[in-house]
């Protein structure tokens, strides 16, 4: 039976079965489990796959959590915008998950930050950012750099920020440095195009 999650803010659940991208317990969860849930999502249809996905990271329990919030930023990393519609409820998951999920905690807020489609879904979810940048546990402050550079992505006020973050994390330990590989040339290619078009644009209003 899962434990219950208590003392946090309770997100509405769906109803339904639980679906079966993750494995009974006391089985752990693996990368291996993460990869066949994600063949799973893509192989059902779309509406369905994100109902189940959101109703497990809306649920009382732990287990079902983590398998999904890592299972949200796998499917939302290969095919970005697949959860469409759901960056204010994926925030909110985020900051209602308590300490001991730091697992969930980060994975969802990545998601959270790739489907944060507007600037005011990015802003409202960029105090949560900076707070997980600022953690103790250093698994969460990677994630929290990674959300982070999703936001720069799309907002060229943090851009700069996002860049000297990055280039500092390639001097930290192997999970800053790992996150710092994977974004740095997401981030410093949208510079470099935002630098080019900035003549044009000048040239224009000229």
């Amino acid at each position: 039976m899962g434990t219950q999650v208590t003392g946090r803010k309770r997100v509405t659940v769906l109803s339904g079965a639980r679906p079966a991208e993750c494995p009974e317990r006391p089985r752990p969860w693996k990368s291996s489990d993460a990869a066949a849930a994600a063949k799973d999502f893509f192989a059902k249809p779309r509406r369905t796959a994100v109902r189940e996905l959101m109703r497990e990271l809306c649920s009382d329990d732990p287990f079902d959590h983590r398998c999904a919030a890592e299972l949200a930023r796998l499917v939302s990393r290969r095919e970005p915008g697949v959860l469409a519609g759901c960056s204010d409820l994926l925030g909110e998951v985020a900051a209602t998950f308590p300490m001991e999920e730091w697992q969930a905690r980060g994975y969802v807020l990545v998601a959270a930050a790739i489907h944060a489609a507007t600037h005011p879904q990015r802003m409202r979810l960029l105090p949560l950012v900076r707070a997980r940048l600022e953690e103790e546990r250093l698994a969460v402050r990677a994630m929290a750099l990674e959300a982070f550079a999703f936001l720069a992505a799309q907002e060229p006020d943090l851009r700069d920020e996002a860049l000297e973050r990055l280039e500092a994390a390639r001097h930290l330990e192997p999970a800053m440095r790992c996150r710092a590989k994977l974004m740095l040339p997401v981030v410093a290619g949208l510079a470099v195009q935002a630098d080019a078009a900035s003549p044009q644009k000048r040239r224009r209003r000229d």
